[in-house]
């Protein structure tokens, strides 16, 4: 009669031993998973956040309007100010949040302030300056604006004279620490040309 016997010790530890090994390697396509599946949602995140930031900055500029301000001390500030950090001008199209009537019309201003991107607002046109803002992107290393005129031409740095003439398209180079840098760029509302002459012509 034929003797009946289980596992042996040596069989036991190899069969634990690939028991732990699999559900090592188990673990480890789960971690992958989760890291992935967590990468995955904040790049998703970060587009969503840049998304957000080009449609507000791409609605404002395409409400600009050539409507010169006066400052606190009711110094003439231009209708659209430009330099290479950051840039200022009055838009239409602004809502009256706390109710009370007055034109659709405020200043707002994109700067980088202290590794911020910000926008700030100035519902009262004359007599007051730009507030600290909101926050729109943060980590910001650096950021680099320029301004296109009806020539072409791209600069630095924008005024508005002659005629409160606003620039043509604005073109903003964010860089992010560890990401690749972030360019956008924006048209500006078009300049109404003045009304032909009337009877001004020959026969």
């Amino acid at each position: 009669m034929k003797d009946d016997h289980g596992f042996t010790l040596v069989e036991m530890l190899v069969a634990l031993s690939l028991f732990a090994a699999i559900a090592a390697m188990g673990v480890g396509l789960l971690r992958s998973s989760i890291d992935t599946q967590d990468a995955v949602q904040e790049r998703l995140k970060g587009m969503s956040g840049m998304n957000r930031v080009r449609a507000v900055m791409a609605n404002d500029l395409a409400q600009a309007v050539q409507r010169p301000t006066r400052g606190a001390a009711g110094e003439a500030v231009p209708a659209f100010l430009g330099t290479a950090s950051g840039f200022a001008f009055v838009h239409a199209g602004a809502p009256a949040l706390d109710g009370s009537p007055r034109p659709a019309v405020e200043r707002v201003g994109y700067a980088l302030v202290g590794g911020e991107w910000r926008r700030a607002t100035q519902p009262m046109l004359d007599g007051t300056t730009l507030g600290e803002g909101d926050r729109l992107l943060d980590d910001v290393a650096s950021a680099q604006v320029r301004y296109r005129d009806e020539a072409g031409n791209w600069s630095d740095v924008w005024t508005s004279e002659p005629g409160d003439r606003l620039p043509r398209a604005v073109e903003v180079r964010i860089g992010r620490s560890g990401r690749e840098p972030l360019t956008m760029l924006f048209l500006t509302a078009p300049t109404l040309l003045p009304p032909p002459a009337i009877g001004g012509g020959e026969p």
